[in-house]
């Protein structure tokens, strides 16, 4: 009822307001005093005025900081739109005669998300209008702006949207594998291997990756529910940093993203140095903290597992578009980061960092923490790297999967924040000495 009478008198508001600030340049801009008002300036009026009607008509819909913000922001775009449109420059006054419709797209796609009913992960029609509103305020922006004309930005777009087109099919692939495995395999079939040896447990349980194509996403509930249900901490430890790196959709990946740069070279070595790093930080972290690992992966268990009631196939379904809307966003975002660095930055800020296999390995292991997308797409992240050479990128290959931004808070989580720290001080020891020794092979 608030919202309701909130509404009501916000909206007349902020229309008045709005034909105030449209009408207002008759006072203030010597032009538009010096030729009068005329019927032939009506449709620009109103033109100007429509983001007012959008903003007056979701009043009370996008919270009293949002439509204080946007009452601002078209107050100043009414501004600026008046003085663009009086510049003699033809782009400065395309971009004026846009403003206001652009307005309009961001105020309408605010008001989807802000619609958007919250939990349930169905898609709603507000949310819709939203991704609709926003991909046309980015497309029309890019275009009236000329974005693409410039080197820089037409550099920014070929790399990202290459990055994101390529790594996508893998993305889809890896989801789709992942769900099939969390809906299809009956969890016995792992109780088995815990009663193996722990020497053996340990790399037995990090070659199962080999079976097990998951993501590094997918891969720590994995770890988590083998830990709780009897496998030694240290082999879940180990299959949980394996199966992101030696999974064969990965492989597979890395071996369609060096195609023709030594493909063969580098799938062996990231196979190689993913596995020997999964079994040496499984076996040193869990030695001394294992009944911390199991108590933490107790306590962060679900109370109850998906409902799957509706049948598999609504399982899979489920679970397969819950894992490419959790990755898509991270693609996107990633490739994004990614050209964006390579566009910006100069070169030359890489040259010392060329000549040092030592420095480089850190440097590309730090850049694998903020752009590592996922396991299935990094390798074309790390292609693109094209100034450094093959044994820092391999850094990014083995480090990206097992220790990056959004895992950083899936381990926490599910272990503890202890466990990142000692995660963290294993992996890049081990990263860098394997990236140096691939590097002085190969070379």
């Amino acid at each position: 009822m608030r919202v309701g009478r909130r509404a009501h008198v916000l909206a007349p508001g902020i229309a008045l307001l709005g034909a105030v600030t449209v009408l207002s340049p008759y006072v203030w801009q010597e032009t538009w005093r010096a030729t009068g008002f005329a019927p032939g300036f009506i449709p620009f009026h109103l033109w100007c005025w429509l983001p007012f009607l959008v903003l007056a008509f979701t009043a009370g819909k996008l919270g009293r900081l949002g439509g204080a913000a946007f009452t601002a922001a078209l107050v100043a775009g009414t501004v600026a739109t008046v003085e663009l449109t009086q510049a003699f420059d033809d782009g400065s006054e395309r971009i004026g005669l846009a403003l206001p419709g652009l307005l309009s797209l961001a105020i309408i796609g605010a008001w989807g998300l802000r619609a958007h009913p919250r939990g349930g992960g169905k898609v709603s029609r507000p949310l819709v209008v939203a991704v609709v509103a926003l991909l046309a305020l980015v497309i029309i922006g890019g275009r009236v702006g000329d974005v693409g004309e410039t080197d820089r930005m037409q550099t920014f777009l070929v790399i990202g949207t290459s990055i994101a087109l390529e790594a996508l099919p893998f993305v889809l692939l890896g989801a789709a594998v992942s769900a099939a495995i969390e809906i299809f395999v009956p969890a016995r079939w792992f109780e088995r291997i815990a009663r193996l040896p722990l020497p053996l447990q340990i790399p037995a349980v990090a070659m199962a990756g080999v079976a097990m194509p998951v993501c590094e996403c997918g891969s720590v509930p994995v770890a988590r529910r083998l830990i709780v249900r009897g496998v030694h901490p240290a082999a879940g430890i180990a299959f949980m940093l394996a199966a992101p790196v030696i999974n064969p959709i990965v492989l597979f990946s890395t071996a369609v993203a060096y195609s023709g740069r030594g493909a063969t070279e580098m799938v062996l070595g990231r196979l190689s140095l993913g596995l020997v790093l999964a079994i040496i930080a499984g076996t040193i972290i869990a030695r001394n903290g294992g009944g911390n690992l199991v108590a933490n992966a107790r306590k962060s268990e679900p109370s109850k597992d998906h409902d799957h009631s509706d049948g598999r196939l609504r399982g899979f379904v489920d679970h397969l578009m819950s894992d490419l809307l959790l990755m898509g966003k991270f693609i996107v975002l990633g490739a994004a980061l990614a050209a964006a660095l390579q566009t910006i930055v100069p070169q030359s800020v890489f040259t010392g960092v060329l000549t040092s296999p030592f420095v480089g390995a850190l440097l590309m292991i730090v850049l694998a923490f903020f752009l590592s997308l996922c396991s299935e797409a990094d390798a074309f992240v790390a292609v693109s790297f094209i100034q450094f050479p093959v044994g820092p990128q391999l850094a990014f290959l083995a480090a990206g999967p097992v220790l990056d931004t959004k895992l950083v808070l899936l381990y926490g989580g599910t272990f503890g924040r202890a466990f990142v720290l000692k995660l963290a001080l294993v992996i890049v020891p081990v990263v860098v000495a394997g990236s140096m020794l691939f590097q002085a092979v190969i070379s």
